[in-house]
């Protein structure tokens, strides 16, 4: 965060500099349970509907126990119109 005051001699004008763009953006995906997250996974690039179902296909369905809930938010990419197959869920 760039602070918003600083110090500078009394008259004298203040310069300082603001750091920007100091790398590229990430995006985190991931799950919450009772113990903590789970299903975890960071991306280079934005979030778009593939990208979810993918993650929902190869990451998230692979952690969850039999009787697991899944809730989405009305995030756009979570409106897919296809919904990917469920794997055999494993026992915890």
């Amino acid at each position: 965060m760039t602070r918003l005051r600083g110090r500078a001699v009394r008259g004298e004008r203040l310069y300082d500099s603001c750091p920007r763009n100091r790398g590229s953006n990430i995006s985190l995906i991931g799950a919450l349970s009772l113990d903590g997250l789970i299903a975890t996974m960071s991306l280079p690039v934005r979030v778009n509907t593939e990208v979810f179902l993918t993650y929902v296909q190869e990451v998230l369905l692979l952690q969850l126990w039999a009787g697991a809930f899944v809730i989405m938010d009305n995030l756009p990419v979570h409106k897919a119109d296809a919904t990917p197959a469920s794997p055999t869920v494993r026992d915890a």
